[in-house]
């Protein structure tokens, strides 16, 4: 259920910034194809910002932070680097209805993710380190 909270809460975020583009877009008189660049532009690029940068720097998106769930690498638990955050980010786009389906119908437990990266709970990993993360 985590995941999904974390889905839900990253993705208003996005859907968020495209509104909000859609709407300056919409006042500022520009032609259709300029607003469409705009609303794809805030929704993305918010989800890069968060989902990529965020991540890497602090460990977690703002939606996982909410849920209090970590991003890590599976073999040694640190935190993922910028090129895997990526493909997870992109990756994600076309995974997404699977992983929600997967979830929703109970199909297993912790899905694997595709880029060698665990969505793990951050008591669960303070426990394993024994100190608080950063």
């Amino acid at each position: 259920m985590r995941r999904l909270g974390a889905i839900f809460l990253d993705g208003l975020l996005a859907l968020t910034a495209a509104y909000i583009a859609l709407r300056s877009a919409g006042h500022a008189g520009l032609p259709a194809l300029q607003v469409f660049y705009a609303v794809a532009g805030a929704g993305f690029g918010l989800s890069f910002l968060n989902h990529v940068l965020l991540t890497r720097i602090a460990g977690a998106s703002l939606g996982k932070f909410a849920v209090r769930t970590r991003v890590i690498r599976e073999t040694d638990a640190t935190r993922p680097r910028l090129p895997r955050l990526f493909r997870r980010w992109l990756g994600g786009y076309f995974f997404l209805v699977i992983w929600i389906i997967a979830a929703c119908f109970d199909l297993e437990d912790d899905p694997e993710d595709f880029c060698g990266l665990r969505l793990v709970s951050y008591r669960d990993l303070r426990a394993v380190t024994g100190a608080p993360l950063r």
